[in-house]
C-alpha cells in the first residue's frame, strides 16, 4: 500500500511537470520559506518583516499584491537565511494579531520561486 501510495505521488508530481506547475517533479518546496495569510489590507513589507526580524535575518519578505490594483491580496512570503529562524518563527506567531487581524502563518508549500520576489 505504501508502495501504490509513492507511486501515485510520483504520478501527481509528473502530471504537474507536464502542465508547467512544477519545473521538476522532484522538487520540493524551501523549508525556510514561510506563507503568511489572513492579513490586513493594511498591513505593508516593511511592517511584517520588521516583526518577523526578530526571529532571525530575512532574506526577503513580500506582500503578494494585484496586478491592477496593487492592493494586497492578504498574504505574504518570508524567507529567512536559516530554517532555525522559520521554525521560531512559526512556532511563535502562528494565530497571533497584527493590525486588528488574527494572522496565520504555515510552511510554504510552493516550488514557485519566483512569485515576484526579486522585483
Amino acid at each position: 500500500q505504501e508502495e501504490m501510495l509513492g507511486n501515485d505521488s510520483r504520478a501527481h508530481a509528473q502530471i504537474l511537470e507536464m502542465v508547467g506547475d512544477l519545473q521538476h517533479a522532484d522538487e520540493k518546496p524551501k523549508d525556510n520559506v514561510l506563507f503568511v495569510y489572513k492579513l490586513n489590507e493594511l498591513t505593508d513589507e516593511e511592517d511584517l518583516g520588521f516583526i518577523f526580524s526578530r526571529f532571525g535575518k530575512i532574506k526577503c519578505c513580500e506582500v503578494i499584491k494585484d496586478r491592477r490594483t496593487n492592493k494586497s491580496l492578504q498574504y505574504a512570503f518570508i524567507e529567512y537565511e536559516t530554517t532555525e529562524a522559520c521554525e521560531r518563527a512559526l512556532q511563535k506567531m502562528d494565530n497571533v494579531v497584527i493590525d486588528d487581524r488574527r494572522i496565520r502563518v504555515d510552511f510554504a508549500q510552493s516550488v514557485v520561486e519566483k512569485y515576484t520576489w526579486e522585483k
